[in-house]
């Protein structure tokens, strides 16, 4: 596959909102002002003021993959039109009879975006991208590899200091 052509979409309908070990996004929509006309959008919402939230998606890797590394492209939108939100996402390979799911705790190693300013008008989305090169930093993933992909807000980060809730609309996974 060449460089820059999309692997997966992740969208908010897909993701696992259920966790034993940490918070989690709601999922909610968001909508137009236009009456019948108005769409209705699904996100998932995830808090700020120090509640870190976490989600996962339970993907296969296409097989057209060429080890190119990936690039994760985050579009979300605020409730809000102040301050900075840090996203960071993890993948965690589950190799063929590698692991038993039943009795393992991954430890998932966050890449993370660098903190990011809430577009200064309410419902504009923001692209924000976190990149993971081939091997070890993707968990050494490999094409027609089942996967889990994490995605935490980081809101607990020195960094993240939007009070309100970041809105993330899809997840778009790129070779890069």
């Amino acid at each position: 596959m060449a460089s820059g052509n999309t692997l997966l979409i992740l969208h908010p309908f897909a993701a696992s909102l259920v966790s034993t070990a940490a918070n989690f996004p709601q999922f909610h929509t968001i909508g137009g002002a236009n009456g019948t006309s108005a769409e209705v959008i699904p996100v998932l919402a995830f808090d700020g003021a120090g509640a870190d939230e976490t989600c996962d998606w339970y993907c296969v890797l296409p097989r057209n993959y060429a080890g190119g590394g990936l690039t994760c492209t985050f579009y979300w939108s605020s409730s809000s039109t102040d301050g900075d939100v840090v996203w960071q996402a993890a993948i965690r390979r589950v190799n063929d009879q590698g692991e038993d799911l039943d009795t393992t705790d991954h430890a998932y190693a966050y890449n993370l975006a660098a903190a990011t300013t809430v577009p200064a008008t309410q419902g504009h989305v923001d692209y924000v991208p976190i990149t993971f090169t081939d091997g070890a930093d993707m968990d050494s993933l490999a094409a027609g590899e089942y996967f889990i992909f994490r995605v935490m807000r980081d809101s607990g980060d020195a960094g993240d200091t939007e009070a309100t809730d970041a809105y993330l609309h899809m997840i778009e996974i790129r070779e890069t």
